[in-house]
């Protein structure tokens, strides 16, 4: 299908339509991208992000946080493409953590081993100051997230020079270089309790208070949450070296395994099917009094905001992907793997999409991951089912979670009209990981296993790969792959040298 026919208006009541759609798997799957693609038209983003509550026991937090922090130091681009997923599963003899990526799951799997082989030579002296092995395992996760911190850091200066335009450049203060890595993170793990921090909050907040929900986020709020991310590549792994000692066991015998995508199924097809009539029929049974004012909702956001030309956009005929933390769901249900300590919990280097929580929550092996940044993305795909039957087991399960999900959808499109619900603003996949996270509606203890700091790593591991970087030659090759930022994460141009951070004053 032509890009021509996909921007033609969706046809409100067809005179005739053809063929319907006999075969049963084509028309569940077209019957639930039909009701995502409606929401994603009144909004990608459906909520602030959530957070599940981890009052845990602390031998069960501190191997979640592990697996998180692993996740994390194994996403080394921005974007889906390197998002990681991890399942810690637990034999008799061993331990075994499966990790399952978007698309880049070799590579992802080579680190892994690398850092858990660093980690297992660090856990019998953990807590004794074995500055040169902490310093090798910096090192190490600080070079594999070269590309990674290089895209974060031109988000970054793109909102600082944004920030200080509407200052009018006043007070600008200190200049940081942007082009050691290690410096830049080291930078902002300091600096993102400070009261400079504090006041870039307030003036973003003061800024957002003045403007409409469907805004854009002020650049004082992204610079915060920029400073977060890079200060958490040092957070991330302070905390992998702490909980290390308490994980010992898990590092005295343990394997990599590689989870590899399972096929996606195909793009949903705009037939004669798709139009006004037909998505309401398919909605409600006759005669159902809430169709008129659904209908009457719908074309009236249309005049305003053309969202049934939103609604198709999607119909591109783009591959659709299964998520990393799908994969690793599927693999332990139907391999039927026992999760350490029967804690049922996928851990993901990305707060979990709308899909995949849904996804989650209605699948029957009940496992759960930490987040979800509650946005939509149109190509989450399930994993495509070969003999879709009444025979095949694994058709009528996926069969009753895609109804589930479809119904879910359904009922949020329907509120969101008959409620005339305003749009959500847009706020990043990716959580801050600051404390106080006020601007995306994310109470600070949620983020916390426990409240308490990480502990500092000694100045001398600082130190050492401070000089190692520094030595080392700047990576230049980036692809921007920013997907899963939007339009607030693109590439404004790069320059060189430092950029003056200003004073809160």
């Amino acid at each position: 299908m032509g890009s021509a026919t996909l921007i033609k208006d969706l046809e409100i009541d067809p005179k005739r339509v053809g063929r319907p759609r006999l075969d049963p798997y084509q028309r569940l799957l077209g019957r639930f991208y039909e009701q995502l693609f409606l929401l994603n038209a009144l909004g990608q983003t459906r909520d602030n992000h959530t957070t599940s509550s981890w009052e845990l026991d602390a031998t069960r937090a501190r191997r979640r946080r592990f697996l998180q922090n692993l996740c994390y130091i194994c996403d080394f681009k921005k974007g889906g493409s390197a998002c990681t997923a991890i399942g810690l599963e637990e034999l008799d003899t061993c331990y075994n953590f499966c990790v399952a990526s978007n698309n880049e799951t070799d590579k992802i799997a080579t680190f892994l081993q690398n850092a858990l082989n660093v980690l297992r030579a660090i856990a019998p002296q953990a807590g004794t100051n074995d500055t040169c092995r902490e310093s090798k395992f910096f090192q190490l996760c600080i070079e594999f997230a070269a590309e990674r911190i290089e895209q974060e850091s031109k988000c970054l200066r793109r909102n600082v020079k944004d920030c200080l335009s509407k200052l009018n450049r006043q007070n600008a203060v200190s200049a940081i270089s942007f082009d050691d890595h290690y410096g830049l993170c080291k930078f902002a793990h300091n600096d993102r309790h400070s009261d400079h921090m504090n006041e870039i909050l307030s003036r973003g907040l003061e800024d957002e208070r003045r403007s409409g929900p469907t805004s854009r986020r002020s650049s004082f709020v992204l610079v915060q949450h920029y400073i977060g991310r890079l200060a958490h590549h040092i957070r991330a792994i302070e905390e992998l070296l702490r909980d290390t000692q308490y994980l010992s066991h898990v590092l005295d015998n343990y394997a990599v395994c590689k989870i590899y995508a399972p096929s996606a199924v195909p793009p949903p097809i705009r037939d004669s099917h798709t139009n006004l009539r037909g998505i309401l029929n398919r909605m409600f049974k006759n005669n159902d009094s809430e169709r008129k004012m659904l209908e009457g909702g719908l074309l009236h956001l249309d005049k305003v905001v053309g969202i049934l030309k939103d609604f198709l956009r999607p119909y591109d005929g783009s591959l659709l992907d299964v998520h990393a933390e799908v994969q690793v769901l599927e693999y332990f249900y139907k391999m039927q793997k026992s999760f350490a300590g029967d804690d049922r919990f996928i851990a993901c280097s990305k707060p979990a999409c709308l899909c995949c929580e849904m996804y989650l929550k209605y699948h029957p092996a009940r496992v759960m991951v930490s987040s979800s940044h509650r946005k939509i993305w149109t190509k989450w795909s399930p994993p495509h089912v070969q003999r879709f039957d009444n025979e095949n087991p694994a058709a009528r399960q996926q069969k009753d979670i895609l109804t589930k999900m479809t119904q879910d959808l359904r009922e949020q499109v329907i509120t969101h009209v008959l409620q005339r619900l305003p749009s959500n603003r847009w706020h990043p996949d990716s959580i801050t990981n600051i404390t106080d996270v006020r601007q995306f509606g994310i109470s600070s203890d949620s983020l916390e296993v426990s409240g308490a700091e990480t502990p500092k790593t000694p100045p001398s591991t600082y130190s050492r790969i401070h000089q190692s970087r520094s030595n080392s030659p700047p990576d230049t090759d980036l692809s921007d792959n920013l997907d899963a930022e939007t339009e607030f994460d693109e590439d404004s141009g790069s320059e060189n040298g430092g950029v003056p951070l200003f004073d809160s004053t």
